[in-house]
């Protein structure tokens, strides 16, 4: 039995440092939203930098912290209006993040629910 219990004390250790981090990723959603030419769609998404050839211009950005705390840049042209097209584009990319950090957030919950309930399973 003290293999078992080793086993889930160190997948529960491994879930609570990956909840650790996870709970840092998630204390701010941050959706931006770009325009490029169609001859600069980048190619290379890696890492947090779009790779182009400096022609991708941000053109709305939200931040929601987990306490709901919301900031929101919406740039506007020269008359003072947002583009409609782009700002629908951004509202509905800001709804399916929010929809994701939700389902992280229950499935994490869930994961770490089923990891203390086997350690206490396994007397640890």
């Amino acid at each position: 039995m003290s293999e078992l219990q080793d086993a889930v004390k160190k997948y529960a250790a491994d879930l609570a440092a990956k909840l650790n981090s996870f709970m840092e990723d998630i204390s701010t959603l941050e959706v931006r939203t770009y325009t490029t030419p169609a001859d600069q769609v980048p190619t290379d998404l890696s890492g947090d930098k779009i790779k182009t050839e400096g022609k991708a211009v941000l053109r709305a950005f939200t931040a929601i912290k987990l306490d709901g705390d919301t900031t929101v840049l919406a740039p506007t042209d020269p008359a003072g209006e947002v583009n409609g097209a782009i700002w629908e584009l951004h509202q509905a990319m800001v709804k399916q993040a929010m929809e994701n950090r939700t389902t992280m957030i229950k499935t994490m919950g869930e994961a770490a629910a089923s990891a203390l309930k086997a350690l206490g399973q396994a007397g640890g």
